[in-house]
């Protein structure tokens, strides 16, 4: 009889490993959501949160930017507060399409040859979510992909390490949720 060039344990591993990534991948996924579903909570309350550490150090690290050949590039941790300052930028803007107001960039994805781009964005009043092909600064999609990661790195700054305790995407949701539910 031939001896299997696996063992049981190898198996096992390779089995756990799988398992574990698509609980990193389903997660990741939820928060995506969470984030496009709460830009409106998130535009409301941003002095709230730019004012609690704990709030502002919240690891937003499911923004997404794909270029079509290379893939997805490695977006850096933003912090949900650096994601608030980044939004001030005119560059991560758009209208919203239904209310008119400020939408803003949750991700995006293009073409290195074409310079085509996709940006995800997300209304800060209607909660709209669509995407468009152009913002505010009409950059090619390399440059725009330079730009977020640039943007992420600087609208971090001052607002401590990764290391540092920070509440998780949903507790931030749920904190604010509660805080305006008693507000009224």
């Amino acid at each position: 009889m031939e001896k299997s060039t696996i063992s049981d344990d190898q198996q096992a591993l390779h089995m756990e490993e799988r398992a574990i990534a698509d609980i990193y991948r389903a997660r990741k996924e939820r928060r995506r959501r969470i984030l496009r579903e709460n830009v409106p909570l998130f535009i409301r309350n941003r002095e709230r949160i730019l004012a609690d550490d704990k709030m502002a150090r919240c690891h937003i690290d499911c923004i997404r930017f794909g270029l079509a050949y290379s893939g997805e590039w490695n977006v850096p941790v933003a912090f949900l507060g650096g994601l608030i300052r980044l939004w001030k930028n005119p560059t991560f803007q758009a209208e919203c399409p239904k209310c008119h107001e400020t939408a803003y960039c949750t991700g995006g994805g293009g073409s290195p040859l074409s310079g085509a781009k996709s940006i995800a964005m997300t209304c800060g009043s209607c909660g709209h979510r669509f995407t468009t092909s152009a913002t505010k600064a009409d950059e090619n999609a390399i440059a725009f992909g330079r730009s977020l990661i640039a943007a992420i790195n600087s609208s971090n700054a001052g607002l401590g390490s990764v290391d540092d305790e920070c509440l998780p995407i949903e507790d931030v949701v749920h904190l604010l949720e509660l805080e305006e539910s008693n507000a009224k």
